[in-house]
Order: C-alpha cells, then sequence, then structure tokens
C-alpha cells in the first residue's frame, strides 16, 4: 500500500490516545492531525537574538504591532492571525485576557516579563494583513543565543512546532554555531525553509554579495542541497528594501505547496512523537519494575499531596476553570518528581466572561480528578497486583505499542528517504 501521511498520523494517533501513558503525546498529535484535516500552516520567524526578528515581522504584515527594541524583546512566543485587529494573552493556567497593543511588552518584552515569570504560553494577535489571508498562523518567536536562557528553551521548544521557517540571518554578524546548530535542529522539524538576511542597507553590494556567497555554501551544506543553490533574501526591515520580493515569493510558495509542506512536516513531527512515545513507555517500565518499598512510599507521597489538595481547593472561591486547571498542572508536576515520569492533563482556556464554574462543581471535579489519578496509577504502575495474568498482559500491551510505533516510524523512515534522495 502507497504510504500516506494522512493514514500514517491517524493510526498513532489511533494508538496513543487509548494509552494512558502516552496521553501528552496523543494530544500533540490530535493538533497536527487537525492541521492537516484544515490545511492550516504555522510560518515562524527564527534565529539568534538581535537578528531583527521582529522589525521583519512587522515589515512582512505591513503592521507595527510587534513591540521592538535595541534590547533582547521577545520573551515568549507571539501567534499571529489574519482578522479584525486585537490581542490577548494567553497563560499556562489556561487563562485568556484581551489587551491593548500598547500593553504587548508588558507580557512579551524580556525586560518587563524577565524570563517569563507571568506565565504566558503565548500572546495571539490578529490583523488584517494580506499576508496572512490563506489561513497562515504566523509566529515570532524568542531568539536563541542569548543571556536568557528560558528564551533558548522557548525557541527551540516551538520550532517543533513550525511547519515552514523564515530564518534570519543579519550581516553585521558571520552565520555562527548558535545558527548552525538551531538550524540543524529545526530542520528534523519543519519542511519548508525561506533565508533571510536582515540589515542589508548596512553593508556596501560588494560586501553583501560576499557574505550572502559564504552564507550559500554554509547553508547548503547543512540542508543536504549539493546541486541545488540555496535562495537567500537579502532585506532591510528598517527600511523595507527586499521585502517585497520575500514576501511575495513565501505567499506565492505557500499558496501552491501548503499540503505538501503540511504533510511532510507532519511526518517529520510523528517521528519525533513516536520517539518520545516510546521513551515515555520506558519511564513506566522503569516505575512498574520499582521495589515495593519504593513504590510503597512513593504512593504514600502521592496520597499526601493528594490530601493537601483537597484541602486547599475547599478554601478557594473565585475562578474555578483556572484553579482547576492550576490543580491539573500541580499534579503533572508532582507525579514527574516523585515517579520520574511524565502525566499530562489537558488544560481548557477560558477568558473571565466565559467562567461559569460553581464552587460546588469545582468541588465534584476536583474530588473526581483526584481519585482518577490515584486509580489510574495503580492501574498502569500495577501496584500491588497479585494477578499474573494482568501483569504479563500489560507487559505484552506496552511491547505491543511500542512494536507499532517502530514500524511507522520505519515507514516514515523509508518514504523520506525515497522522496529526499
Amino acid at each position: 500500500m502507497e504510504f500516506s501521511e494522512e493514514r500514517a498520523v491517524a493510526r498513532a494517533y489511533e494508538l496513543l490516545s487509548v494509552e494512558e501513558a502516552c496521553k501528552g503525546q496523543a494530544q500533540h498529535l490530535r493538533i497536527i492531525k487537525e492541521k492537516l484535516e484544515k490545511e492550516t500552516l504555522t510560518l515562524s520567524i527564527i534565529g539568534q537574538f538581535k537578528r531583527g526578528k521582529s522589525t521583519l515581522a512587522n515589515a512582512i504584515l505591513g503592521d507595527d504591532i510587534l513591540p521592538v527594541g535595541i534590547v533582547p524583546i521577545t520573551s515568549a512566543v507571539t501567534r499571529v492571525y489574519y482578522g479584525p485587529r486585537s490581542a490577548e494573552v494567553h497563560f499556562f493556567n489556561g487563562d485568556i485576557q484581551p489587551i491593548q497593543f500598547e500593553k504587548l511588552s508588558e507580557y512579551i518584552s524580556e525586560q518587563e516579563n524577565s524570563n517569563n515569570k507571568l506565565g504566558v504560553a503565548s500572546v495571539a494577535i490578529k490583523t488584517p494583513s494580506k499576508f496572512l489571508k490563506n489561513g497562515i498562523e504566523f509566529v515570532d518567536t524568542p531568539g536563541v543565543g542569548s543571556f536568557h536562557k528560558n528564551n533558548t528553551e522557548v525557541a527551540y521548544q516551538y520550532m517543533k512546532e513550525s511547519d515552514g521557517v523564515i530564518f534570519l540571518l543579519s550581516v553585521d554578524s558571520p552565520i555562527n554555531e548558535i545558527e548552525i546548530e538551531f538550524l540543524k535542529a529545526t530542520k528534523e522539524f519543519a519542511s519548508k525553509f525561506y533565508f533571510a538576511v536582515n540589515k542589508a542597507d548596512l553593508v556596501s553590494e560588494v560586501e553583501l554579495a560576499q557574505y550572502i556567497g559564504y552564507c550559500q555554501g554554509v547553508l547548503q551544506q547543512i540542508m543536504g542541497m549539493d546541486t541545488i543553490p540555496v535562495k537567500i533574501f537579502p532585506v532591510s526591515a528598517k527600511t523595507g528594501a527586499g521585502i517585497k520580493e520575500l514576501t511575495s515569493s513565501v505567499s506565492k510558495d505557500l499558496k501552491k505547496n501548503a499540503k505538501a509542506i503540511l504533510k511532510r512536516s507532519s511526518i517529520l513531527k510523528l517521528r519525533d512523537i513516536i520517539d518520545d512515545s516510546i521513551n515515555q513507555l520506558r519511564f513506566y517500565w522503569k516505575a512498574m519494575n520499582m521495589e515495593y518499598k519504593a513504590l510503597d512510599r512513593a504512593f504514600a507521597a502521592i496520597d499526601e499531596y493528594i490530601d493537601v489538595l483537597k484541602k486547599e481547593s475547599e478554601s478557594m472561591e473565585s475562578d474555578f476553570e483556572i484553579k482547576f486547571n492550576e490543580i491539573k498542572i500541580a499534579l503533572s508536576e508532582k507525579v514527574k518528581e516523585i515517579f520520574g515520569m511524565e502525566y499530562v492533563y489537558e488544560i481548557e482556556e477560558s477568558s473571565p466572561f466565559q467562567r461559569t464554574m460553581t464552587k460546588e462543581e469545582f468541588q465534584e471535579k476536583v474530588e473526581l480528578l483526584l481519585s482518577d489519578l490515584r486509580q489510574t496509577l495503580d492501574s498502569i504502575l500495577l501496584y500491588r497486583e497479585d494477578n499474573a495474568y494482568l501483569v504479563v498482559r500489560r507487559i505484552g500491551n506496552i511491547n505491543l505499542l511500542a512494536n507499532r510505533l517502530r514500524e511507522i516510524k520505519r515507514q516514515i523512515n523509508r518514504h523520506l528517504e525515497e522522496n529526499d534522495g
């Protein structure tokens, strides 16, 4: 049977969605599956800090909506969509707060929100830019390589979400090891790259040609393009030079090849999710094989923490949807701390006017959440399970799932080798 990206994603999702140990991977895969179905493409501007990414993003969009400055600005991901001008902040705890554009820097500026102390997951912006009309999600990411470690971590984390990438270099610095390593990592997840060199107005035409020639050689080697020259767009985000050529080329390519770009990036991401899932199953296997004394201590610790959360939840009086999310986050962190394994909950977002949960409903949901966690841990870790048949079946199911995932990965690798070769 001919390889199908949609079938591979759907099959992996089917396998992972019924395995409690891989809930986080299943959630991630569901998003990829939905993007394939809706043909929603994520295009990110990435690169080292202070290359002018936010300034270039504003120039591409034709709207000065993102804060810019002479110090590292972006500390959180900014997502931009087509629509009437608006902005809202999405927090890790599920809270959504509308904001005015002039207050954006309070949430995404490294100076005002250092190390993302406010817990901003992302900022979502809408603007009526022609560039976004075909359903593109346009993303400005923090730069890598600055003093602020959190920014680099966010950039590396978000590169996995990108389908297409505008990789930005700058004439004021040769392409360096940080950029090379970041590009190599990004190449494992995104399927389409557009290279731009910013601040082209600061050097002569001869110097610019020399810089581009040098970068082309390095990039062709990294991208594995031995015979096809890498196209590099010289631009000046400050003066607008070269922006029209870049945006026109990207727009035409995305309009023509969006489906193909999405398909390839989807299976690249799926391959990584499969690796994560198999590693996660190993963590569960390790936890299942803990000695009874160690398991007794671990379960006693989680029971104690559950009692603490019950008492704390009884004193909560408002924003119950957000408080419920915060309990989920706290539980995930505690399970990781005690058992050394991931346990992921889905965080449901809401804005203040959408919150209708009563205290009684909140307490019922908390009670169910905590009891479900305890029962699930008992089940998947086979705590004090004396029935040998159940133990053997659980072990067999884990091995079978891992083998089926490995087969999907083999199919992906064969498909990529055939098409890239």
